[in-house]
């Protein structure tokens, strides 16, 4: 360090001036001063390790001394005077002390979507499970399947609501569906009568189909006697049983296509179109012969038109 010219002397004991105040710059001069003259007294250890810093720095060309800003690498940035020192705590093995960061709080976290794990609704019934027992009376409330759609095709359009009665293992929505599938059937009424068919979920409504229970069938069927077992329609409204509609009939060996029957047959009614007869032994029914207790001899049809299409 004796070797150091004057100037590089007073470039590093202003870094340390500035750096680390008044008292360490002086010590550092101190230094050099004793090594001009030989004599070679140990400065304190904070100047000696600030001074090596700030020589190192020097010559790279990155320290203090050519311009570096205060809190660079190589010179420590002094604590503001006053403040108390921050609170370290060990980590854990034995490793140095660090000043801690709260952490940032993290987003907040997102609703789960359904799992998913219930029972899918049966396609073209709207049935929620395998096994459910039909229960003969339930509270009467009827819940309105949510949606709306346009009738598909050209002609008279019959805006329909869905409904069925709260507590029945079906999904309204898909139950709708189903309805307005048979309904809109190119064998349906639109190629017998022109008739086509529109979802609303309103209460301006031209006919309405509605799953009910035994009883709840009974109930909106009246004055007409269903007895527990039969469907109706009705004035503006077509009541299917939940009975049938989950059971079938022993007239038809295919309870799909009994469903599409059903509901073509009480909004047969409600549209205008009463009984008809069988027309004889293996003759195939009209859709508005009634056939679900027995056929009377005809062969099972569950569409207005069903050579159309």
């Amino acid at each position: 360090m004796s070797t150091e010219p004057d100037a590089s002397a007073a470039v590093v004991a202003g870094a340390v001036e500035d750096s680390l105040g008044v008292e360490a710059g002086e010590a550092v001069r101190n230094v050099y001063e004793a090594a001009r003259s030989g004599n070679r007294t140990a400065p304190p250890a904070q100047a000696l390790s600030a001074e090596a810093a700030a020589e190192a720095d020097v010559a790279s060309g990155t320290g203090a001394g050519v311009g570096a800003a205060a809190g660079s690498e190589g010179l420590p940035e002094p604590e503001p005077p006053g403040l108390p020192e921050p609170v370290a705590s060990a980590s854990a093995g034995g490793s140095s002390p660090e000043k801690s960061t709260p952490p940032s709080p993290g987003p907040s976290p997102s609703p789960s979507p359904s799992s998913g794990d219930g029972p899918t609704p049966e396609p073209g019934s709207g049935l929620v499970g395998a096994k459910f027992a039909v229960e003969q009376k339930l509270s009467g409330k009827l819940v309105v399947a949510s949606g709306s759609r346009p009738a598909p095709a050209d002609g008279k359009v019959w805006r329909v609501q869905i409904a069925v009665e709260e507590g029945l293992p079906v999904d309204p929505e898909v139950f709708a569906e189903a309805v307005l599938a048979t309904l809109n059937d190119p064998r349906g009424w639109n190629a017998a009568d022109g008739s086509t068919f529109a979802w609303t979920d309103s209460e301006r409504y031209d006919a309405r189909v509605v799953l009910a229970s035994p009883d709840t069938t009974d109930e909106l069927c009246l004055p007409l006697d269903t007895i527990g077992e039969l469907s109706c329609g009705i004035e503006d409204t077509a009541v299917l049983n939940f009975k049938r509609w989950a059971k079938g009939s022993q007239a038809w060996e295919n309870t799909a296509r009994y469903r599409q029957y059903l509901v073509n047959h009480e909004v047969g009614h409600v549209i205008g179109y009463r009984h008809d007869l069988c027309a004889g032994e293996g003759e195939h029914a009209t859709v508005m012969v009634q056939q679900t207790t027995t056929t009377s001899g005809c062969i099972p049809e569950p569409w207005p038109a069903p050579d159309a299409g």
